[in-house]
């Protein structure tokens, strides 16, 4: 009986520390509500003095779009929505630090589709002078890209969360921006762009 008590005891102490950290690894919006794959965001910066919300802008291929930041601070840009994976068929599920999304504009109508989702590319908008990879939404065939993204925590900041884009095996790269001439772009960087999730 006394080996027993001393398992579970054991065990007891083992999935408090779990369920503890499992709590605190959930996404938050400005609200302090659970970020969840139901609801639909913007995504701003952290800091209100550096440019709006994010929107896509069409190349001219089809359905592929670039993302960029609004310069005018007041501007909210376009709603998006997150996904877990693997996904789940109409559940409403709470986002996770670190773990896999789909990331997507939503209710973004045009003539490819009321979603567009995102994922890196190497093309780059006509106008910029550069080779970095962009985060773009949507693909020139119009079906889904199937990017992987991951939101994150930037070491102790805590004014707001980075998000990574995760490829294959490979390490996950930071999005962050990159100006050029009069667009902000959305690329990858070695400076994240620390964002927050406003609910619509």
């Amino acid at each position: 009986m006394k080996s027993l008590i001393f398992f579970l005891l054991q065990l007891l102490a083992i999935l408090l520390p779990c369920i503890a950290n499992n709590s605190t690894r959930v996404v938050y919006d400005t609200e302090g509500n659970e970020l969840n794959s139901m609801q639909n965001y913007y995504i701003l910066p952290a800091k209100s003095v550096s440019g709006g919300g994010l929107r896509a802008m069409p190349t001219g291929l089809r359905c592929l779009h670039f993302v960029f930041q609004e310069r005018n601070g007041s501007l909210l840009g376009t709603t998006l929505r997150f996904t877990p994976l693997p996904r789940k068929a109409s559940s409403t599920e709470a986002i996770r630090l670190s773990s896999d999304i789909w990331i997507e504009f939503h209710d973004f109508y045009s003539f490819c589709s009321d979603r567009l989702d995102w994922h890196l590319t190497e093309r780059i908008p006509e106008s910029f002078s550069g080779r970095l990879q962009h985060v773009a939404a949507g693909n020139e065939d119009g079906v889904r890209s199937f990017g992987v993204f991951r939101v994150e925590r930037h070491g102790t900041d805590v004014m707001g969360y980075k998000i990574v884009s995760c490829v294959d095996q490979g390490p996950c790269k930071n999005i962050g921006l990159h100006v050029d001439k009069d667009k902000t772009w959305l690329t990858v960087s070695d400076e994240p762009f620390m964002v927050v999730f406003r609910k619509e």
